[in-house]
């Protein structure tokens, strides 16, 4: 699997410049009879995401914007050429051209469909995402809920312009649910996942209808490939039904993903739960701890791991994914509540997928990625603008737009 591209397009023409209005644009594109899904997010700013099948693929400058615009609508060469030094003077032809093939060849990369992979996380996009005018996040988390209360909330999103939905799936969750929640998000043109406990997904015949609806990725939750572990942690007779889901998924063509959760009883088998799904065709695996405050009591705990022992074990991690070569991914760590058993916050999982995510519960609150769990808002009741610059995202994007070390640094 290549790596994502991480490009800024900036040209070195006068200031004097039109951007293109900010937005969420989408396009379809075949290659090999296989469609990639293009979403093309421009911020105030006039810089902008590409995404493909929701991975964060290119960052690029306002000119930069433009003309992957004109090329994902099939518009001429020389149209782009010529919007674009209508747009930005001082723009010669000849470095307007070469600028366009620049990223005519980023579009053309992105429709291999290894590079397919949809997810997003703040260590593949890099900080310096958020020297951008970040406008929404880029994905959303969204309990499973009835159609009249799902359809309204996602043509709201879509018209903010969140591009990507993971629905969560409680236990037992109802089938038509489900298949109409992902029909929905398909029929606005957003990219779909699920995230399922593979008993609940292996409901009758829930799997083959939620790929014909159009899902783009199911993330199903293992904790180990030790049957007693998993089957603590999920239920009895979970651990069965995994190996023949995830076929099954791969089989219907949808993406697959296995999400671990990281308590004391997961970390001993990790190397091997990773490297045995590794030979199903898993390649890529989210983790989020559940962590207990340093002094709390064993018994409180139940499993869940020390504050202070989770930089070894993020570095252990780490170390253990790279050798796989498996592409990894960190998920807010969820702290634990002694009010409910481990098992109920391993079901319940993270917040949402990532730093550049959100929670959207189904009332349309909407809860940052980390931090207390807080409303900054409401879809329906508040202007987005409004949520957007609330304390809890002012401060959360201030911290993670400052990063420690070097992004381009060894």
């Amino acid at each position: 699997m290549n790596a994502q591209l991480r490009r800024w397009l900036i040209p070195t023409w006068g200031k004097e410049a039109r951007a293109i209005a900010p937005g969420l644009y989408h396009y379809m594109r075949a290659s090999d009879g296989l469609y990639t899904r293009f979403h093309l997010r421009v911020e105030p700013d006039g810089r902008g995401l590409l995404l493909a099948n929701a991975a964060a693929a290119a960052r690029l400058s306002p000119a930069g914007v433009v003309m992957a615009k004109g090329l994902l609508e099939e518009q001429e060469e020389r149209e782009i050429v010529t919007a674009v030094q209508s747009r930005f003077k001082g723009a010669s032809p000849d470095v307007v051209q070469a600028d366009l093939q620049r990223v005519a060849g980023i579009i053309h990369t992105l429709l291999a469909p290894e590079d397919n992979y949809p997810i997003f996380n703040l260590d593949e996009l890099n900080p310096t995402v958020f020297e951008s005018q970040l406008f929404a996040p880029l994905e959303v988390s969204i309990p499973l809920a009835a159609p009249d209360q799902l359809v309204p909330l996602l043509d709201r999103l879509w018209q903010i312009g969140i591009p990507h939905v993971t629905f969560l799936a409680p236990e037992n969750p109802d089938l038509a649910y489900l298949v109409q929640a992902v029909e929905r998000a398909e029929d606005l043109g957003m990219i779909a996942g699920v995230r399922s406990r593979v008993t609940d997904l292996a409901q009758g015949k829930l799997l083959r209808d939620v790929a014909q609806a159009g899902v783009d990725h199911i993330t199903v939750i293992v904790a180990s490939m030790n049957e007693e572990t998993h089957d603590t942690l999920l239920g009895r007779g979970d651990y069965s039904y995994v190996l023949p889901m995830l076929a099954d998924i791969q089989a219907n063509e949808v993406y697959p993903m296995v999400e671990i959760p990281l308590v004391e009883s997961t970390l001993p088998d990790l190397g091997e739960t990773l490297a045995a799904l590794q030979t199903r065709g898993v390649y890529t695996f989210s983790f989020f701890a559940i962590v207990a405050p340093d002094g709390l009591d064993d018994e409180v705990r139940a499993g869940a791991l020390p504050a202070q022992a989770m930089p070894q074990t993020a570095d252990w991690i780490e170390e253990t994914a790279d050798q796989l070569n498996v592409r990894f991914l960190w998920q807010p760590p969820v702290q634990r509540d002694p009010r409910q058993p481990l098992v109920a916050q391993v079901l319940q999982g993270p917040r949402c997928s990532g730093d550049v995510a959100a929670r959207i519960e189904v009332n349309g609150d909407v809860i940052p990625p980390r931090g207390p769990h807080q409303s900054a808002g409401n879809v329906f009741r508040d202007e987005w603008q409004t949520i957007w610059q609330h304390d809890a995202f002012t401060r959360y994007r201030e911290r993670i737009a400052a990063p420690t070390r070097c992004p381009d640094c060894p």
